[in-house]
């Protein structure tokens, strides 16, 4: 072979590679743009907790037992006007709630790693004794 076809086939190689990483970085980037653009899809998570204290529309919690590991710990959260309060599937109000009931915790943000740990977006708080 010559060295003019030796120097074309090197430059097709090259253009193939070159042209090969623009195509794989701009799916990639197109892939992360889609992604991060995505409504973020939040999983409820429940949990339940006794209240240990209670200041305004702050709680205080501590995990049960026979929750996870993770929600076994002190937990404040703040109760909103969109937080659905219920017992039995009847809606109560945050006055029903006392120190050492037993409630679940239905939240959909995130647990700030603080003490005690603060739970953001929380959806429902269902009390769960026998009587209110």
């Amino acid at each position: 072979m010559n060295k003019k076809m030796i120097a074309f086939v090197v430059a097709v190689l090259c253009y193939s590679a070159v042209l090969a990483g623009a195509f794989c970085f701009i799916g990639y980037k197109a892939a992360c743009d889609r992604t991060e653009s995505a409504a973020p899809t939040m999983i409820p998570q429940t949990f339940y907790a006794t209240i240990s204290d209670i200041q305004g529309n702050t709680l205080k919690v501590t995990g049960m037992d026979v929750n996870d590991i993770n929600f076994r710990g002190e937990f404040s959260f703040s109760v909103a006007e969109e937080t659905k309060i219920t017992w039995r599937y009847t809606d109560i109000s945050m006055e029903d709630l006392d120190v050492g009931d037993h409630i679940s915790i239905t939240f959909t943000g995130e647990i700030l790693e603080t003490y005690p740990a603060g739970i953001q977006q929380v959806v429902a708080v269902q009390l769960l004794d026998d009587e209110i």
